[in-house]
């Protein structure tokens, strides 16, 4: 009930993304994201480079838990993406949300996060040190200036390539899959 009360306000007050040719509001271009360790709802330590990017394709996307705003919209569209999405073109599709509130979201409150909206284990809800989070976001082109007030942000693509396709906007469900595999190509 809650998934379909975001999912009808996403679609009926954000606009959508468009197509995966890069027109739109998807664009391609190339991120180089950076080294550091993010810690997931369970404590664990990631290397964001050289074990998150690890072969899979990446959906990422950036909230805090706190947010009653855009963020549990972006949380429900990548849950309904958690039920579809295992593999794309043979490859794993791996999940990320990362928090923009680094100060606050600490791992127990991602977990909670994570419980509400079902997380699978290949969704993993991030948090780290605030300057790395702020030098991550600086890099995927998503500064954060007043957390009430953040833009959207939806990434697909490829860590270990750095390919990506990028967003400012609420996708579909079917959008992101559609750029998953523009990307998977």
């Amino acid at each position: 009930m809650l998934r379909n009360a975001f999912l009808i306000a996403a679609l009926t007050c954000g606009p959508t993304a468009m197509t995966a040719q890069g027109k739109g509001s998807f664009k391609q271009g190339q991120i180089t994201l950076p080294e550091m360790t993010l810690i997931d709802q369970h404590a664990n330590a990631h290397a964001l480079r050289g074990d998150l990017d690890s072969g899979a394709l990446l959906v990422m996307t950036f909230s805090y838990t706190l947010c009653g705003s855009i963020c549990p919209i972006g949380n429900d569209i990548m849950a309904q993406l958690d039920d579809t999405v295992e593999k794309i073109g043979g490859r794993d599709v791996r999940l990320l949300t990362i928090t923009i509130d680094p100060q606050n979201d600490t791992p127990a409150m991602m977990a909670d996060a994570a419980r509400k909206f079902d997380a699978s284990d290949r969704w993993l809800w991030l948090t780290g040190r605030p300057g790395d989070i702020r030098r991550l976001l600086q890099s995927v082109g998503a500064p954060v200036q007043d957390l009430e007030l953040h833009d959207p942000v939806f990434l697909v693509g490829d860590g270990q390539t750095g390919r990506f396709l990028r967003t400012q906007t609420m996708p579909t469900v079917e959008e992101l899959l559609s750029m998953l595999d523009a990307t998977s190509r």
